[in-house]
């Protein structure tokens, strides 16, 4: 029981499997030759842990997306040449095709005189947050859009109350230039050209909170 209970690489790797992960330690070259690997492989790669660790070692490297190679070599290395840990997000393609979002931590392991012998981390399934990622950006895109859309409409609004108070304006000077007769179409003209100052401001207003909303979106993306 005792054996069980310390047995290192099997706590390990039933505590990786609860993570849906896996830890590895591998090789610092083109393929990342694994030397270990421990956790939910099948899982996260589609293929059997064996595939990466006996001859023909399959090629750890060769499954990151291709838009994504170029930026995991450079976590990695530039973090090798710090002597420090690299965090990367990349995607895993698998057998049939498809990709797996993964999450990845991981650092070199140097000798006593400061060589490079292995990289070693852990790789966790970042599928699920990477989808609400998207999923987040596409509302807050259609917000966006929305806003645009509403300060396209809104535009002519004001542009058209605007000439409304200018008639109001001219209705009025007319309505005096008539005189006694013209008195209450002053009044109703008064009362249009109020009428189209509160609603020129309140659509302003309108328009100028629709502007610090997409800039709040253009903050948050």
């Amino acid at each position: 029981m005792d054996g069980a209970i310390f047995d290192g690489r099997a706590v390990i790797g039933s505590i990786v499997h609860r993570t849906n992960g896996f830890v590895y330690r591998c090789r610092n070259d083109r393929d990342y030759s694994m030397l270990l690997m421990e956790g939910a492989v099948l899982e996260l790669t589609g293929y059997p842990t064996d595939d990466f660790l006996t001859q023909p070692q399959r090629s750890y490297s060769g499954l990151c997306h291709p838009d994504d190679s170029d930026a995991v070599f450079a976590a990695v290395d530039g973090a090798l040449e710090r002597r420090e840990n690299w965090t990367v997000d990349y995607r895993l393609v698998r057998p049939d095709g498809s990709t797996r979002w993964v999450h990845e931590v991981g650092g070199g392991v140097f000798d006593s005189l400061g060589n490079l012998e292995f990289l070693e981390g852990i790789v966790l399934d970042n599928e699920a947050r990477k989808q609400d990622e998207a999923a987040r950006g596409t509302r807050t895109q259609q917000i966006a859009n929305h806003c645009r859309t509403l300060m396209q409409e809104t535009k002519p609004v004001l542009s058209v109350l605007r000439e409304l108070r200018i008639l109001a304006i001219n209705a009025r000077i007319e309505a005096a230039r008539a005189g006694q007769a013209g008195a209450g179409f002053a009044v109703v003209a008064g009362e249009v050209g109020r009428i189209a100052d509160e609603t020129t401001t309140r659509a302003a207003r309108v328009a100028d909170l629709t502007e610090e909303l997409q800039k709040l979106l253009r903050d948050a993306s």
